[in-house]
This record gives structure tokens, C-alpha cells and sequence, in this order.
């Protein structure tokens, strides 16, 4: 933080986290606030001489990411906002890159300016990942029973798991997770995602990882267009691009997950494989997985449906639920996938095994084979359960699209059945009850979208707040980390009371895409 000079520096956008008084001896409700319009900020200029001004939690101008020099504050020190600098210039003064603010940094990359984002270099980010900017609490809080009385309306999808959450935080273990498990899968849920903390901001992940993700995208279109036109692919530079993501989930896995919510209205048939392989390793990335691990899920995951490209066109674009006989024509993708793969010497024959038994289910009645528990495999396992979340989440033509929340009741419903109870724990647990980009309502009247999650306190996560109490639109939204329990105007912590749909409010789904 750093103290400005009140009458002089201060302006719209700069949150203010400390007055040179009492906050009791001032008109503030929020001891800690953004300015948004003019009359505070005359208030402000006329109440105090020198005010404290967080430059991380601010928006437009006013905002800069924080280096961990900017942690104490600095008496008599001054704000001003500086022309953005060339990425060189920047490392060459020991300075972080500046950033847009997150609506901004959202609208470039769905309008496909990429190449606008500053440039960020992965010696800079790996630089910047350090633990010091987020509070040790992250990791060595004690995590209580969630608090369920202020979430009515989630009764139903949280209900089959009231204790499971709380369970997980305390021991790792969902009751029951190894019974009946190979050692080796049960030591592996043991390892629990609450342990892993973001080591950068989700804003600036986002324009670090945007343009390698694109990069990504372009491998796996060349790789599917060279099968289709029966050309031998090189997967090369497709491993290169999961690489850059394996490493971008370790330092903050919601950016991917946010790229994934960009692309999600596209069209193209490569969007899913996309979706699929980003959450396959997020969630093996959460149940301790190693880099190579992780990047055997992300592989299999972008390839996965390659055999779709021989099936005929009339059924994929089939508008209407298949006949017996159509879904049996369907299910020969997974032979055609085989097939294809098979001729690239290159591929491990782990990412093989995945691609021919996601559609295998813990219960036997998958397929092509109907193997069942066990037998199946971890890493297939958690490809079939998140192939089946990313299928009810993305754009279809046969459905409507599930919202997150009715993706997490249908494998709520199908928990300990079509997959594995502990491992449907562990995935609700890895995404959040609240996943990035949900639309929430707070305590307080004000909504907002789920920005980030904290990864021991799956109900408190970061919320960028788009509208006000009365639900009129917020020019600069405010970023809150419910993880802190900031307060509301009336005194009480921030909570969420329920999950909205994401055209709530005549909030256009399109302009904070969330849809």
C-alpha cells in the first residue's frame, strides 16, 4: 500500500484501504472502499490529509499489481500512474508489468485482442509466483463445517455432500475413499487440493497464459485437420503448449478455467477437447499429480475425441436424441480414436488407455468394454467424470447447456454409481460450489461473479462486484476476497447467499461472459 497526499493525488478508481484517522471519526461505513464517484471522493479530500491507497485493489488507472515491495507502506511516498513501458524496460527498472483491469483484460481477449495484452515473459511471471503476496492463512487455516444457513438455495446440490467438504479440508480423505481402491488411487485423492495455493493473481495468469493458449488452439486444429485430410500429424508443438499450461495451473488454475469460459461460445469442434483437457488437468493437477502426469491428462484430453472425425456428419450435427442404432454407430468413435492413434509412435501408451476407457463407468455399464471399478483406472476414471461435466457445460445441439450448478447436481446424482463417490467429492471439491465465472448475490444485496477461488475455503472465493445493492451496474467493479471476511456497510462479513442465473438482474451475459 502506499500513502498519498489526499487533496492532491487521490482520484476515482484508487481503493482506499486506511485513513489518517479513525475510521469511527468518518462518514465511511466500509473501512476499506473504492472510490466510484465525485462526492466521495470531494469527502474524502476535505476529511483527511493523507490516506493509504491499495494499488492491487484498485481499477482503470488507478490499479497496479502488487511487487512484494509495495507490502509495508511508504510515509510521504506518492502515486502516480505511469505510461505503460515495454516489457524490457520493465525488468530493467525491477518492476511488474501493468495490467488493464480484469473486465478489460476479459473484453481484449473475447474480441481477439491478444496481441494488445502487455507482454509478460515466463521469467517474469515465474519471478513474480512467489507465496509471499497471499496470507499464510491460505495454507494453514482450520477449515470448520461450511456454513450452510446463508446458501438455502444451494440446499439441493449441497445436501448429498454436507460434511464432505469440511471432511476433505481436515484429513484429505472423504469417509470411505479407499475402500475398495488400489493404493496407489486412494494415496493419490490423499493428496488434496486445498494443500496447493495460487502462487499469481488470476489477472495477471490471464495475459500470461492468453496468447499460449491460442498457441495451443492452433496445434490442436493442425493436428485434427492433418487426421482428417489423412496426413500423419507431428503432436510436437501440441506437448510444447501443455507444458506452458501444466505450469501456468500450478501457479493459479482459474485462468485456464477462465480461457475455457471465453471460448465457450465459439464454434468449432475443437472447443470441447479444449474444455475437457484444460479440466482434466486442473483436476489432476489438485489431486497432487505430478508435471508428467499432469501432462499425460492434458494430452489425452485434447485427443480424446479424434475419432469423431470419421463418424458421419448428420449424426454429430443430429439436433435430437440419438435412436439405439445411431448410439451404437456413436460409440465406434472410441475404435476410430484407437486407430488413429495408434500410428503416432510417439504417443505414450498411457494417454492410450485414457482415450480408450473415458467412456468406461464405475459401475460397469460404460463402454467399449463395460469395465467397472478398479478396472478401469484412475486417470480414466477422471477423464470420464470431467468429459461428462465439460459435455453438460458446453454448447450443444441436442441440449440446452447446463449451468455449472446443474452439472455438479447431475454428478451428485450419479455419485457412487456411473463414477466413483470419492472422486465426484474430490472434482466438486477442485471446482468450487461456486466455479469461476458463477453469477452470486451477497449478504449485502450486491452481486456478483466469482473471479477466483481460495482453495481451502471453497465458500468464501474472490468476487468481482458488478452491480450494487440496488442492483444498479457498478462503473469500476470492485474486487472483494470473501476469504478475509471483508465487512458490508451494516457491519456483518461479506457472504454469498445464493448462486444466480447468469442473466440475473438484466445482466447481459454476453458483456461479463458469463455465458
Amino acid at each position: 500500500m502506499k500513502e498519498i497526499v489526499a487533496s492532491e493525488e487521490l482520484t476515482l478508481g484508487m481503493f482506499v484501504a486506511d485513513l489518517d484517522r479513525p475510521w469511527i471519526d468518518s462518514p465511511f461505513l466500509l473501512q476499506g472502499f473504492l472510490i466510484e464517484d465525485e462526492d466521495t471522493l470531494a469527502q474524502l479530500r476535505g476529511l483527511c490529509r493523507f490516506v493509504s491507497v491499495d494499488r492491487a485493489r484498485s481499477v482503470g488507472d488507478a490499479h497496479r499489481a502488487p511487487k512484494r515491495e509495495d507490502v509495508s507502506s511508504t510515509v510521504g511516498g506518492s502515486y502516480r500512474p505511469r505510461e505503460r513501458a515495454e516489457p524490457a524496460e520493465e525488468r530493467a527498472a525491477g518492476k511488474p508489468v501493468e495490467l488493464p483491469d480484469f473486465v478489460q483484460i476479459l473484453r481484449m481477449i473475447r474480441g481477439g485482442q491478444i496481441d494488445q495484452l502487455p507482454v509478460i515473459e515466463r521469467r517474469d511471471i515465474e519471478t513474480e509466483a512467489t507465496d509471499d503476496e497471499f496470507d499464510d492463512r491460505v495454507s494453514g487455516s482450520a477449515v470448520g463445517e461450511p456454513d450452510l444457513g446463508a446458501n438455502r438455495s444451494l440446499g439441493r446440490l449441497l445436501d448429498p455432500l454436507k460434511g464432505v467438504l469440511s471432511r476433505l479440508d481436515r484429513s484429505g480423505e472423504p469417509d470411505g475413499l479407499s475402500s475398495g481402491m488400489r493404493g496407489d488411487a486412494a494415496q493419490m485423492l490423499r493428496s488434496h487440493a486445498s494443500r496447493i495455493r495460487e502462487r499469481t493473481r488470476v489477472e495477471r495468469e490471464l495475459v500470461y497464459v492468453a496468447p499460449r493458449f491460442a498457441k495451443v488452439q492452433q496445434a490442436l486444429e493442425k493436428v485434427l485437420d492433418d487426421v482428417c485430410n489423412s496426413i500423419s500429424p507431428d503432436i510436437g508443438a501440441l506437448r510444447e503448449g501443455i507444458d506452458e499450461m501444466v505450469r501456468s495451473i500450478a501457479r493459479n488454475p482459474d485462468a485456464l478455467i477462465w480461457l475455457t469460459r471465453l471460448k465457450a461460445t465459439d464454434e468449432g469442434s475443437y472447443q470441447h477437447s479444449l474444455h475437457t483437457s484444460v479440466h482434466m488437468m486442473v483436476f489432476g493437477r489438485s489431486l497432487g499429480m505430478g508435471d508428467a502426469a499432469t501432462q499425460m491428462l492434458g494430452l489425452a484430453g485434447m485427443l480424446h475425441d479424434v475419432g469423431k472425425i470419421r463418424l458421419p456428419s448428420r449424426l454429430l450435427a443430429k439436433n435430437a436424441k440419438l435412436t439405439p442404432m445411431e448410439y451404437e454407430i456413436f460409440k465406434t468413435h472410441v475404435d476410430y480414436s484407437m486407430a488413429i492413434l495408434r500410428e503416432l509412435a510417439e504417443l505414450p501408451e498411457d494417454v492410450l488407455e485414457i482415450v480408450h476407457r473415458h467412456h468406461e463407468r464405475f459401475d460397469g455399464s460404460g463402454y467399449p468394454q463395460g469395465l467397472a471399478g478398479d478396472a478401469i483406472g484412475m486417470a480414466a476414471e477422471i477423464a470420464g467424470l470431467v468429459d461428462s461435466y465439460t459435455a453438460m457445460t458446453s454448447k450443444r445441439e441436442y441440449s440446452a447447456v447446463f449451468s455449472t450448478h446443474q452439472a455438479l447436481e447431475d454428478l451428485i446424482r450419479l455419485r457412487g454409481s456411473r463414477h466413483r463417490e470419492g472422486l465426484v467429492d474430490q472434482f466438486i471439491q477442485c471446482i468450487g460450489i461456486y466455479p469461476v465465472g458463477s453469477l452470486v448475490e451477497l449478504n449485502s444485496g450486491e452481486v456478483g461473479v466469482v473471479i477466483g477461488q481460495n482453495r481451502v475455503r471453497r465458500l468464501k472465493p474472490r468476487v468481482m462486484v458488478l452491480l450494487a445493492p440496488d442492483k444498479s451496474q457498478n462503473t469500476f467493479p470492485p474486487v472483494l476476497d470473501l476469504l478475509y471476511d471483508p465487512v458490508t456497510p451494516s457491519g456483518e462479513p461479506y457472504a454469498i447467499v445464493r448462486s444466480l442465473p447468469s442473466d440475473a438482474y438484466g445482466i447481459d451475459p454476453q458483456e461479463f461472459y458469463l455465458g
